[in-house]
């Protein structure tokens, strides 16, 4: 089906999961109707979703580069009153995992981090480096998907 890309293309991270993202659903019979730069922002992204919509209603899924993004893009889809779009974020939010969690709710998962994990590692690495140890130059963090059915094991009250 069709798909709205909400991206920013200012921000590393960003780009970088709506790449993995792209490169996940190529060859699966999605096409991109819209790629715009929500700019991070919850409402600059409802905003750009709210006058996609009237050319694009049709939509299946709506990809959003950050959590923000994503909550504006669900505000624009139930402001078009569309009950079968799906939507996605990335950074498992107290806020997405709320809205997950809803009857009804078109969120449909997050991935996610835990910022908890990658500061205590930062404060290990750190130690270990002004304690004159070798440390590695990168530190890959462990990303997981948080959906309705395994939000309860992150909650939904603070960040995993």
């Amino acid at each position: 089906g069709d798909i709205i890309i909400i991206d920013s293309p200012t921000m590393n991270s960003i780009v970088d999961r709506t790449n993995g993202f792209l490169d996940t659903i190529k060859g699966h019979g999605f096409n991109i109707v819209a790629q715009q730069d929500g700019k991070g922002n919850l409402q600059t992204s409802m905003t750009i979703v709210e006058d996609l919509l009237q050319a694009h209603s049709n939509v299946v899924a709506v990809f959003g580069g950050n959590d923000p993004t994503a909550l504006g893009i669900l505000a624009a889809v139930n402001a078009a009153g569309l009950k079968n779009t799906l939507i996605y974020g990335v950074d498992g939010s107290p806020d997405f995992k709320t809205e997950l969690v809803k009857d009804g709710s078109l969120l449909r998962a997050t991935g996610a981090q835990s910022p908890i994990n990658i500061a205590d590692k930062s404060v290990e690495v750190l130690y270990n480096y002004l304690s004159g140890k070798e440390v590695d130059s990168r530190y890959p963090v462990q990303t997981f998907l948080i959906t309705k059915d395994n939000v309860k094991q992150y909650g939904t009250d603070g960040w995993q």
